[in-house]
């Protein structure tokens, strides 16, 4: 049955209303549901876990490929549709609940694969817990608004470019554009417009950094106040407390020109200015 008939038939059949609370926008377009799968196929998973699998637009075509599959769903209503919608496939495990309270230590692993249609007010701390779960996934392939999607893969010295820009570089060695979604691919047809991305996660962090967090201090610092110089964003950033000395001797040390705003650093001046950061702190 396509995929548009199956969620009409659902939603009729166990009387099914999305929440606009819970950012519900449910995949309706089969042949992008099958790209995606396609797309988590080309990592060889051993396992995949679904964020958000609905109304199972998606699930569906993972679950025709055998992997194992795990699915977090926190609405108790789709949960039941599940359930029914894969009684017969072994293979397949429906979690309720919050993936972003779920432990997912046993389900990391350089052989597991992340996939997911990401409600927007949610985005950022889903690629967090995913980032910083240990050990690793392979990779992630997710659907987000495009607004997001932009922010993500963008250059520097556009308006895009930002430390969301930087956070998932440092995790992903290759972030992959595969298609732009038009509101009507999804039920209810949200506002605006949606694009499917795949990240292949590293394995290790980026060569080169001295100390994580004095790498990402010294990212949210730059961009801390966009307007303003990097000179007087690093001054003006309390999270970092830097005297106006230690500033110059910070930029003197990474050898960048204050005058410059942060958002035309590139990734690896980024690691200059955190490495220079760290030996600040450690007083070397």
């Amino acid at each position: 049955m396509p995929l548009s008939r199956r969620t009409q038939w659902l939603r009729r059949h166990f009387d099914f209303r999305p929440r606009k609370s819970l950012g519900q926008n449910f995949l309706r377009d089969g042949h992008v549901a099958t790209h995606l799968a396609q797309a988590a196929a080309q990592f060889a998973p051993q396992r995949v876990i679904e964020i958000g699998p609905g109304l199972g637009a998606l699930t569906v075509p993972l679950a025709e490929s055998n992997w194992d599959l795990v699915a977090f769903e926190s609405d108790r209503r789709l949960c039941e549709v599940l359930h029914w919608l894969f009684s017969d496939c072994e293979q397949v495990e429906i979690r309720q609940g919050d993936f972003l309270a779920a432990d997912l230590t046993d389900l990391a692993g350089p052989d597991s694969v992340v996939v997911g249609n990401l409600p927007y007010y949610i985005t950022t701390p889903i690629l967090e817990k995913v980032f910083e779960t240990h050990p690793g996934f392979a990779g992630l392939v997710i659907t987000v608004q495009q607004e997001v999607a932009e922010r993500i893969r963008a250059q520097p010295g556009t308006k895009q470019y930002g430390s969301l820009t930087i956070f998932c570089r440092y995790y992903a060695a290759n972030i992959e554009r595969l298609t732009t979604l038009p509101p009507q691919a999804f039920w209810p047809s949200p506002q605006v417009s949606s694009a499917a991305l795949r990240l292949t996660l590293r394995a290790e962090p980026p060569d080169g950094i001295e100390s994580e967090t004095a790498f990402f201090a010294a990212v949210r610092g730059a961009f801390a106040h966009r307007r303003k110089t990097l000179r007087n964003s690093l001054k003006t950033a309390t999270l970092l407390e830097l005297s106006a000395e230690q500033v110059e001797a910070l930029l003197t040390e990474a050898g960048i020109d204050g005058s410059r705003r942060g958002e035309t650093l590139d990734f690896g001046e980024f690691v200059s200015l955190g490495n220079a950061l760290h030996d600040i702190r450690e007083g070397t």
